[in-house]
């Protein structure tokens, strides 16, 4: 696998002792893949660890290595290339095609692949964000002594009846997150193995059991949140991106998992600037650390304490008692503490974004919280009470956060089971062969004015979503899933998010919280932002989200340079102010 090594950076660009250094770590990085799934042994580096200790260079092939992937592609990829839309028909010679599959690696790499996407769709496609087209590409798959890197032909699919069709049909995920996650109930391309892994945590998950249960966990964790705000707001701009993030991750060790809160607020910080990858504020090797200490933890206590409140973390007993693999086990564990908090905090923070960019639409938030909590009489709310039609506004403003600006802008990636047709140009049907990859991209048919109406790049909750597309809590025992052909925040169903009801629950505890007793408005440099148009298709120049896995918002201050390009981390400053 010393080649898989070599196409992680571009050598001839970095010094004798940087390869070195590089092959170093790519070695570990594998054996510690290849150790948890033979004996168990803990990872003593993620992907995660080895994108910082590579200084993300690993992501972009070398010319050299991306022609030899070229070569080594099988007859049917070129043939799904010519079948629909896309660059690759603009790519005339050896040379074109080369600089085309490393300029995709890039653009993911940077945080900015769907947005190329959404520009391809509008360039190459007759039918603007609801155009599949095809792109060329390199795809990591497998994991530790399996790893292998492959040139592959994505389908990016924007048409919404095929997209909901794909992804209710062909379940088998893509592969591509394995090295990343492990064979996790999110990674995994065992169709057997994802069943039996999902029928197990689902339980987890149940509105009035397990999320009833973990409620005051939840609450008086975002009490305290509120407090930490008001902390914080006394020194100046907040920056909400890092303080929702790090709410989320506490909600979610705190209650789900069941972890002491000095294990929480000694690993909160290092684990997320890992998951970020953030070169100044991470650690190589803090989130091994980390995964080690919760993995020893949440296995040998019973019932955790959790300041004074006493709960066996729900999501850790059933990770632990699942019967699964140790890779399923860790690799479970790390999604959870990734995407667990990542998503639900980014949809928090775009949440609080667009309600200071609309003053009247915030306004009207705190005019809901408000009746809420006197409809409430001054006792907790319950969980009913977050499903009870009084916070209907705020539900609204969530499901339109969700739309414009969707934690998993990437969606979900498939795998074809078998031989299915597409849309192709002018309505014809393509047939595209089984084990094509497809991605099922959220962000064009969220911002498709076709779709939306003209004011799709606009955020307006009061627009007419159907029933089926609300976000809301799921009450008595209805695990609700907010979706339709062209609306799927969480996915569609049968591989939807397991966690979306705590994410749901969590939000509406943060939030109501947070509007009751503070007004936001953007504070510098991001106040420039306040009337400007968020496009779908935005230019290099132009704000943007940040899409790695998760999209958050771009910091305008920080950015690191790499001999590929630029790279942001996630930032959003506000001013907080007391209500009362």
């Amino acid at each position: 696998n010393g080649d898989w090594g070599r196409q992680s950076a571009d050598l001839q660009k970095l010094s004798a002792e940087d390869q070195q250094r590089l092959m170093q770590v790519m070695m570990e990085y594998m054996q510690s893949g290849t150790k948890l799934v033979e004996d168990g042994t803990f990872p003593t580096m993620t992907t995660f660890d080895m994108l910082m200790a590579t200084k993300h260079n690993f992501g972009i092939s070398s010319t050299t290595d991306t022609k030899d992937l070229l070569e080594k592609g099988d007859a049917e990829s070129f043939k799904v290339l010519e079948s629909l839309p896309g660059p690759w028909h603009d790519a005339k010679t050896e040379k074109d095609r080369i600089q085309l599959v490393r300029e995709t690696q890039r653009e993911l790499v940077a945080g900015r692949d769907v947005f190329q996407y959404a520009n391809w769709q509008v360039k190459y496609g007759d039918r603007g964000l609801s155009s599949n087209i095809v792109v060329p590409t390199v795809a990591s798959v497998g994991y530790g002594a399996q790893l292998v890197r492959r040139f592959i032909p994505r389908v990016i699919l924007a048409d919404p009846a095929d997209a909901e069709r794909i992804s209710r049909t062909h379940v088998r995920k893509e592969g591509n997150f394995e090295h990343v996650i492990y064979d996790s109930v999110l990674s995994t391309t065992d169709n057997e193995h994802w069943k039996k892994q999902r029928g197990h945590l689902s339980e987890v998950f149940l509105p009035l059991s397990t999320l009833a249960e973990v409620l005051p966990v939840s609450l008086d964790r975002a009490k305290s949140c509120a407090v930490r705000l008001a902390e914080q707001a006394e020194a100046g701009a907040v920056d909400m991106s890092d303080f929702l993030l790090h709410e989320a991750q506490a909600q979610l060790q705190l209650a789900l998992l069941g972890a002491p809160q000095n294990l929480m607020e000694a690993t909160n910080r290092e684990i997320r600037a890992a998951f970020m990858g953030d070169l100044e504020e991470g650690r190589v090797g803090a989130l091994c650390e980390a995964m080690t200490e919760i993995m020893k933890v949440t296995k040998d206590s019973g019932a955790l304490p959790s300041d004074g409140c006493p709960v066996q973390g729900p999501l850790s007993r059933a990770v632990h008692t699942s019967g699964l693999p140790a890779s399923a086990a860790y690799g479970n564990m790390l999604l959870i503490l990734f995407a667990g908090h990542d998503t639900t905090g980014h949809t928090m923070t775009w949440l609080l974004f667009e309600a200071a960019r609309h003053p009247e639409i915030q306004s009207r938030l705190h005019a809901e919280v408000d009746a809420f909590f006197q409809h409430l009489g001054g006792r907790d709310p319950t969980y009913r009470d977050l499903g009870s039609g009084k916070l209907d506004y705020l539900d609204r403003c969530i499901t339109e956060t969700l739309r414009m600006w969707p934690a998993v802008a990437s969606g979900t990636y498939r795998q074809l089971q078998f031989d299915d047709e597409v849309t192709g140009p002018n309505g014809t049907r393509v047939m595209l062969p089984r084990g094509t990859p497809v991605n099922i991209v959220n962000w064009p048919r969220h911002r498709n004015p076709a779709l939306w109406g003209a004011d799709a790049d606009e955020f307006n909750p009061s627009r007419d979503f159907a029933q089926e597309e609300l976000a809301r809590v799921g009450c008595p025992l209805a695990a609700r899933n907010p979706q339709s052909d062209r609306f799927s925040p969480f996915s569609h169903a049968p591989r939807s998010c397991l966690g979306r009801n705590f994410a749901q629950m969590e939000m509406r505890l943060i939030l109501t919280q947070l509007l009751r007793d503070f007004r936001f408005s953007l504070a510098p440099p991001y106040d420039s932002l306040a009337g400007m148009k968020m496009s779908a298709t935005p230019g290099p120049g132009d704000f943007h989200g940040v899409n790695r896995a998760t999209m958050g918002p771009m910091d305008l201050e920080r950015r690191t340079e790499h001999y590929w390009g630029t790279r942001h981390v996630y930032a959003l400053k506000m001013k907080v102010e007391r209500r009362r």
